[in-house]
């Protein structure tokens, strides 16, 4: 999904609902009004490869009007390997964590950009030690790393397409460039954690294609038993079996089991005295002598219940409970 560009900074006070308010009502509607404010920070270093930064677009090119250097700065920067490839530019940003979109906006450049959620391919915490002594535990802190994807959905982007690579990082607003935000691994988590929230709120949009091969599987034969149907639709080869339809709901019953009898249906089988009355077109007619008690002599006679008459009349097999 592709961004939108902003070149005003969003007010937290003005453009959002806050959360605890949110929580706190019911809304009228859950269509309509502002976005819900998840998260608000106003101190984050974004970082992101030399190759890439261009197309985040609240990074400002450095032109001959413009110097301004997008090297990572101290303490953060102490973490990167100077030798490394992959060369990193950094600005700092104000973030905005929605119920809708994920808005970043630069002070210094004057631009911003809104990130729909299904764009955030992969979000995870990312930690930090000291390049030069890794094994300084006073030295470490921690960022929400992403990869963006940034595209129309159109079939030839797919093959060629590279994830933009981002890092945010919360850091200390304060002159002194050799100590790391005491909080950065709580600021941290709480950015991962609300990014997470609101991309559980945005699943992504399912495209013509996947709603088409879900038709095919859900239109698939069905096979039920055979009912009140015309025998002329049976399947050919497969007497007495019928193809059931896309509904997915239970097949036609049995003939004479009457299908489910339920508190909506029950007038259907039985009158107010709770006797039976069948169903015209759903049960058939019910045997000779169904629903009828039966008294003790008629069910020990000769022949029934568990007796088997022999020809001396004498010897008989006992019944079995």
């Amino acid at each position: 999904m592709l961004p939108v560009v902003i070149r005003s900074r969003p007010s937290a006070e003005n453009d959002y609902l806050p959360l605890s308010e949110y929580q706190s009502q019911t809304p009228e509607t859950f269509f309509e009004g502002k976005p819900v404010l998840y998260f608000h920070d106003e101190n984050i270093k974004a970082w992101v490869s030399r190759e890439q930064y261009e197309k985040l677009f609240f990074f400002s090119r450095i032109t001959a009007d413009n110097p301004t250097s997008l090297s990572p700065t101290p303490p953060e920067s102490r973490a990167l390997d100077s030798q490394d490839n992959v060369t990193r530019e950094e600005k700092k940003v104000e973030v905005f964590v929605s119920s809708r979109t994920l808005t970043l906006f630069s002070h210094n450049s004057g631009n911003g950009v809104e990130i729909p959620y299904p764009a955030i391919t992969l979000h995870a915490i990312k930690n930090f030690r000291s390049f030069d002594t890794p094994g300084d535990d006073g030295f470490k802190f921690s960022g929400v790393y992403m990869q963006l994807e940034f595209s129309d959905s159109s079939p030839d982007d797919d093959e060629s397409f590279e994830p933009i690579e981002l890092t945010l990082i919360p850091y200390k607003a304060a002159s002194d460039e050799s100590a790391i935000d005491p909080l950065n691994a709580e600021r941290t988590n709480a950015l991962f954690n609300q990014i997470s929230a609101c991309s559980n709120l945005n699943p992504d949009p399912q495209n013509d294609e996947e709603d088409g091969e879900g038709e095919d599987e859900f239109d698939a034969d069905h096979i039920i038993f055979e009912s009140s149907v015309d025998p002329d639709d049976a399947i050919e080869g497969l007497p007495g079996v019928f193809q059931g339809n896309i509904s997915g709901g239970l097949p036609p019953p049995m003939p004479g089991s009457s299908g489910w009898i339920t508190a909506d249906n029950v007038n259907e089988f039985f009158d107010e005295d709770g006797n039976w009355i069948g169903s015209t077109g759903t049960s058939g007619e019910l045997g000779d002598g169904a629903g009828r008690v039966r008294g003790r002599d008629e069910v020990e006679q000769d022949g029934m219940n568990g007796y088997e008459e022999v020809e001396d009349g004498d010897a008989k097999r006992p019944r079995t409970e």
